[in-house]
């Protein structure tokens, strides 16, 4: 891979200045993880070191290899010296029984208060005192076969012993450790001294204990959300892949949390195995995954191993090999496989910390350092080594950094969705605000374009009623006066023009739709005339709500209706009486205007000359629907249904 070719150029021309941030994050990914280990080492290994003056701490024993579970009368002459802690790995081929360890010490006054015995083990253990049965782990060897696992870390036993049993002098235990079962079998310096001063020996016990719980809960929570999440957003399947991960980091601290195993042997030493193959290769795959590895060489290594190392495990673990029988090959290809794994996923981690010189990285690399150098630290001095001295399993602390780094990573990635939906809506309104206020002034500018051309169409109109209308009777006036009309012909025909000017100011002013009203105006400025013309009018009048289609200048429309109507009646129908009557209909929709005469009816074929024509046009206009029938007086009827919805206008 070519030197710098995944950075940014940005980056690439801020070497110089970077390059030192990136030594000096080097060393720290390196150094911290190496002083929080140590730290680590120094507190698992104070519960054996750091005693209290009245706690004797019995590390030398007499073994020797007996499997009757009855106490030897006297130690046999094969009996060897040994130091504990004491550990026996399970050989291939062979079958090794119980081994008793007899433990001297003496008390130089009698014990006042009862005292407390402490030890580990693996896989069970019985306890004698002075010849006397004290205490066992468990019922016997049956039941202790049947749920045995991988259990890396030691189970505690605690026994209360009565001050009677104590007095001054020496005293002999006597322990029988069971054979070893696929994890072997080992135990730690025995602690002895009174209760209290013991007990709070334990609370570093209890510590990690308490603290492989929170971290297997932490576990599982954040490996269901994230799993969760992955499953209602697929596109989001690196979540999948870590919470899977989380998940596999909970299973593999779960044998110390549960009392016994979940699954009969081998299954349940099969599906450690396998989770532990398969976190150590989801943890490869997610540093690359998540560094932006610019090449594939790290996935494919982690399906390899994951490919090679699965079968593998799951043979060995079903066959009952021993990880501490390193006779056999398979111990060393699990540890050395495991080691490379992590060693890589380390190296890709301190590589991106030092290219990048950010501290995020820094530390996502010093938190996959700690994880590997626990992990080689429990498995070298638990496995390989274990004669050295006792150790707690401070995998833990591995696992612990990762799921937080994970839950670290969810929490960014919350924090940086509410800023990013904040941010967006923000945008979003203020898109929205700057669209409305162009929508608002292109509905200001159609409003006033529609203002003027309805001012230009009503303009247009007026004039040409006044043309057709009063300008056309104001013409015959002026003719009639040039040819010497007599005085009574003319004066006639001014009153004309002068009501019909009245009529259409009056039409004009009514413009809130009152249909009665504009009736009304109409019947005062006409009924004169119409009654001197010898033609009756019939007013049936009803309750009817207000028109919005008549608001305006469109009460003017109907008036010429009414007004061409009558017209007609006048000069075609010969009828001396008309009847107008309004109506609501049934469904409450809709005005009904009928005008009917007692004239002589409609013609058998009726010709639709300019004025009906001029009728049909104006009801079309205000949105109305128009009709003529036989009347039912027999004469004509026109029939005008006016909705009451408004009139409906395309801008």
């Amino acid at each position: 891979m070519e030197a710098g070719a995944w950075e940014p150029e940005a980056a690439r021309a801020a070497a110089p200045a970077r390059r030192l941030d990136g030594w000096a994050l080097l060393a720290l990914a390196i150094l911290l993880p190496a002083l929080l280990m140590l730290g680590l080492h120094a507190l698992s290994q104070r519960y054996n070191t750091a005693l209290p003056p009245e706690v004797q701490r019995l590390s030398e024993a007499w073994q020797f290899s007996d499997d009757s579970e009855l106490l030897p009368a006297r130690q046999p002459e094969h009996a060897r010296r040994v130091l504990l802690p004491f550990a026996q790995s399970q050989v291939r081929g062979a079958t090794l029984g119980a081994n008793w360890l007899l433990l001297d010490f003496e008390l130089g006054q009698p014990a006042q208060t009862p005292f407390l015995l402490s030890l580990q083990h693996r896989p069970s253990v019985t306890v004698y005192l002075d010849g006397e049965l004290l205490a066992y782990s468990s019922v016997g060897d049956e039941v202790e076969i049947a749920q045995r696992g991988l259990m890396l870390g030691s189970r505690n036993l605690l026994v209360n012993v009565p001050p009677s049993m104590l007095v001054a002098g020496q005293h002999r235990l006597a322990l029988r450790l069971f054979a070893p079962g696929f994890e072997g079998s080992s135990l730690s310096p025995v602690l002895l001294g009174p209760a209290e001063a013991v007990r709070s020996l334990q609370e570093s016990r209890r510590a990690w204990q308490g603290a492989r719980l929170v971290t297997a809960l932490c576990g599982l929570i954040i490996g269901l959300f994230l799993l969760l999440v992955w499953l209602a957003l697929r596109q989001e399947w690196l979540n999948g892949v870590t919470g899977i991960y989380c998940l596999l980091a909970a299973l593999l601290l779960l044998p110390y949390l549960v009392g016994q195993p979940l699954l009969p042997a081998p299954w349940w030493r099969m599906l450690l195995d396998a989770a532990d193959v398969v976190s150590k290769a989801l943890m490869l795959f997610l540093v690359a995954k998540l560094l932006g590895w610019p090449t594939r060489w790290p996935q494919r290594l982690a399906l390899a191993y994951a490919l090679l190392g699965l079968p593998l495990d799951l043979w060995a673990a079903h066959a009952g090999l021993a990880w501490t029988d390193f006779q056999h090959p398979w111990p060393w290809w699990a540890l050395g496989s495991r080691s490379l794994v992590l060693l890589v996923a380390w190296a890709l981690a301190l590589r991106a910390a030092w290219r990048s010189g950010r501290a995020v990285l820094g530390m996502g690399a010093a938190v996959v350092g700690l994880s590997v150098l626990a992990w080689m630290y429990v498995s070298y001095f638990a496995l390989v080594e274990r004669e050295r001295f006792s150790v707690v399993d401070v995998n833990v602390v591995g696992y612990a950094c990762l799921i937080m780094m994970a839950g670290f990573a969810l929490q960014r990635r919350f924090v940086h969705s509410l800023r990013a939906q904040t941010q967006a809506r923000a945008e979003l309104e203020a898109a929205l605000a700057q669209r409305s206020a162009e929508l608002e002034a292109r509905y200001r500018e159609l409003q006033h374009s529609e203002q003027l051309r309805s001012a230009a169409e009503e303009r247009e109109r007026l004039l040409q009623e006044m043309h057709d209308g009063l300008g056309s009777q104001l013409l015959m006036a002026k003719l009639g006066a040039e040819q010497g009309m007599d005085r009574e012909t003319l004066s006639r025909l001014l009153d004309d023009c002068v009501d019909e000017m009245r009529l259409t100011v009056d039409a004009l002013a009514i413009n809130d739709g009152d249909l009665s009203l504009l009736l009304a105006n109409f019947r005062h400025r006409m009924g004169k005339r119409l009654g001197a013309a010898g033609l009756e009018l019939d007013w049936q009048l009803g309750d009817t709500p207000s028109l919005p289609r008549l608001m305006g200048t469109h009460g003017r429309d109907l008036v010429r209706i009414v007004q061409e109507a009558l017209s007609n009646v006048l000069h075609h129908a010969q009828a001396t009486r008309v009847r107008f009557r309004t109506r609501l209909t049934e469904d409450g929709g809709a005005v009904l205007l009928s005008i009917n005469d007692n004239g002589r009816g409609l013609p058998e074929a009726p010709r639709a000359g300019q004025g009906l024509r001029n009728m049909r046009k104006r009801a079309q206009r205000i949105g109305a629907e128009i009709a003529w029938r036989p009347g039912e007086e027999g004469g004509c009827e026109i029939c005008l249904l006016i909705p009451v919805a408004p009139l409906e206008r395309a801008l």
